[in-house]
Formats: structure tokens, sequence, C-alpha cells
């Protein structure tokens, strides 16, 4: 005979007029505990209604497949508040919680109601949002990534001895070039911003300022257009100098690229180290440009992927395999920051020679004034 409690216990089935959102089921259930030999009888039946309920939690029903909460992933509904097994309705981990805004299952989706997602990294391999409601906006998720999409638009630019005749394709040099002018800034993290030439207020350049240059032309003296050539050349120099410090950090994205890809195809586990030898040579200037002009590099930044060191198209080959990997440890992070700080130290450096030729060429200019204002002053005679 069924007790009082028994008989106000809802019943599975039973429709319900306002409608309750269902009890999302504890994620571990504790095993029941064996009923003493000496226990009363309403102890028993107060521990079956506790384990009646916790069964009724537990075992749903939810999703599409009206099962269970097993403890795969779910997701729950914006309009009617069911859980849904991520499998069930198609949608991967990753997505759900890091690209979906408003999900809508597939019963409540309509015409005028259906899944919002955000929009993703434009880095191609990131499956993350995009920070648009940041300040400043940004179609990137981190600054590093905003870094690695301008590294590999850079290494997609012909050279200038490779790029076709009349071409109107900047070369890598020639965007170095830009880099390198007053339009470009490099920030201490290595990020660059370029200016659009001639924004902003209109010039108020006159006929006298257009002039300076071939002014500074008939002043300078031969051992200051010496001076001026070689500090253009120690610049061009700290420029090729920075674009191959903008390669060693793509090659490090590349590697990482690479271990992701692995633990994505359940080839690697989370743990695993993913280090490449071929990143022994980051940090070591002529090591990494032997490296670069070399056939494997040339392959690997023309194609902008690390493949299988042997060619053969192993997914796994040259990379370190160890769990927790203490020798190579942080190595993404570690190479990364080093990298930026050679930057940084290079960016310092070309403000120097830029700070050494302002200040010669204001010299100069400052001369040439001098002179002009000698050759108008007047000496009176008596008559």
């Amino acid at each position: 005979m069924a007790g009082p409690t028994s008989a106000a216990k809802k019943k599975k089935g039973t429709a319900s007029t306002v409608k309750k959102a269902p009890k999302r089921p504890k994620s571990v259930r504790e095993p029941k505990k064996p009923k003493s030999a000496k226990s009363t009888e309403a102890n028993s039946t107060a521990a079956e209604d506790a384990s009646d309920e916790d069964d009724e939690s537990d075992n749903g029903p939810y999703c599409l497949c009206r099962g269970p909460d097993d403890h795969r992933w779910m997701i729950c509904c914006e309009r009617c508040e069911d859980w849904f097994h991520g499998e069930c309705v198609h949608i991967a981990k990753d997505v759900g919680e890091s690209l979906i805004e408003k999900f809508i299952c597939p019963n409540c989706t309509t015409d005028n109601l259906m899944t919002l997602y955000k929009k993703t990294c434009t880095l191609g391999s990131c499956r993350k949002a995009a920070r648009l409601n940041h300040s400043p906006p940004s179609v990137f998720c981190s600054d590093e990534h905003a870094q690695t999409w301008w590294e590999r638009m850079l290494a997609r630019l012909p050279k200038a001895k490779a790029r076709a005749a009349l071409s109107d394709e900047l070369s890598q040099e020639e965007f170095m070039a830009l880099l390198s002018s007053d339009l470009a800034t490099i920030d201490g993290d290595g990020s660059w911003t370029l200016r659009a030439p001639f924004s902003g207020q209109k010039s108020e350049m006159n006929g006298d300022e257009i002039g300076i240059e071939e002014r500074l032309a008939q002043i300078l003296t031969e051992e200051e257009k010496d001076y001026l050539a070689k500090k253009a050349h120690a610049r061009f120099k700290l420029a090729e100098e920075t674009l191959l410090c903008q390669k060693m950090i793509t090659l490090v994205e590349l590697v990482q690229d690479r271990r992701r890809a692995a633990i994505n195809a359940g080839l690697f586990a989370e743990d695993i180290c993913g280090y490449d030898q071929r990143l022994d040579t980051i940090c070591a200037r002529d090591a990494f440009a032997a490296f670069v002009k070399s056939p494997e590099g040339e392959a690997i930044f023309q194609a902008s992927k690390v493949g299988d060191p042997l060619g053969e198209g192993d997914e796994v080959r040259g990379m370190c395999e160890r769990k927790r990997c203490k020798i190579h440890s942080g190595w993404h992070k570690m190479l990364v920051q080093a990298v930026k700080y050679q930057i940084k130290e290079l960016a310092d450096q070309a403000a120097e020679v830029g700070e050494d030729e302002r200040i010669l060429r204001e010299a100069a200019e400052e001369r040439w004034r001098r002179r002009q204002a000698e050759q108008n002053w007047v000496e009176v005679l008596d008559g």
C-alpha cells in the first residue's frame, strides 16, 4: 500500500499548467548506502523516497533522445529551457562554450527564432570568439592572434627579386620599408600600427618646406652625407632583423598549430609537449636566417604550415611526445616572449638611429637658415 508521500509524487508524463525548468542532474551520484538490518520502517521509507527523487533528476528525460544525463556535455535551450546532449544536436563542446551566443533547440527553431553564433577570430585556425564588443573592437580573439595574422600575411608577400615585373603587389622589402617609415610604429609588444598617408589634418607645407631635401643636398658636407648613408643602412639592417624575428614567431605559432591539430585528431593528449626540434634556432639570428633560406624553411613559410620533417606526411613525427615535459616546459609562451623582447630592442635601436638622423638634418637646416640670414645683411656706407 502506497503511503501519502508516494501518492503526492508527480507522475512522469503528467502535464503541468506552468512549465518549470528541468533540474540539471548532478554530475556525480553518490552510491546508495546498504540498508541496515536494524533500521526502522520509517527510515527505510524516507530513504526510498529520497532515492526516487534523485533517480528522477538523474534519469531525465532530457534532449531529443529523451535520455538521462549520462555525463556527456549538454547545452540548455534559451526558449524551452530543456537540456540537450551536444552530440544529439551536432554541437561540439568547444563551439558551444566559446561561439554560441544563444542556443535554440531544433524543437523551438523557427524562421524568426534560431541559434545565434558569435563571430570567430579572423585567424583561420582559431575557434574562439572575436572581441567585437571591446574598446577598440577587434576581429581577433587576442593581440597575439592579430600579430600572427599579420606575420602570415607578410610571409605571403613575394620578395623583390621574385616579384613579377610591373606588378602592383608590395614586396616584403617594400612593406618593411613602410614599417620603418614615420607612417608605422611598432609597440613594445611587437604589434604594428600603420597610419594611412595624407590622413588627418591638411598639410601645411609651403614652398620653403618642399625644398628642404634639395637644400640639404646642397649644404651637407661629404662627411655628413656619408654619416646619413650609414644610418640609413643601419635602419635597413634593423628592419631585416625585425622581419626575421617576425618569422621566428610565425614558426612558433605554426608548430603550436600542428600540436593542436594532433590533439584535435586524437593523436595527442592535452598534456603532450609537442615541441619541434626545428625551434632550436629560435633567438639565434644567424642560425635561423640559414634555416629560413634552406629548402625546408622556404617550403614552410611558403605553405604557412609545419609538417613531417621527412616529408612522408606523418602528423606527429618530429614533435616531442613526452607528457608534462620538463625539458621544454612552457616552450610556446617562453619563445614568443623572448622574440618579442628582441623586437622591442630592435625598435629601440631603430628609434635611436632615427633620432641621430633627425638631429643632423635639423642642424644642417639651421646652418642653411643662418647663411640665408647672413646674405640678407646690408652694410650702409657714408657717402
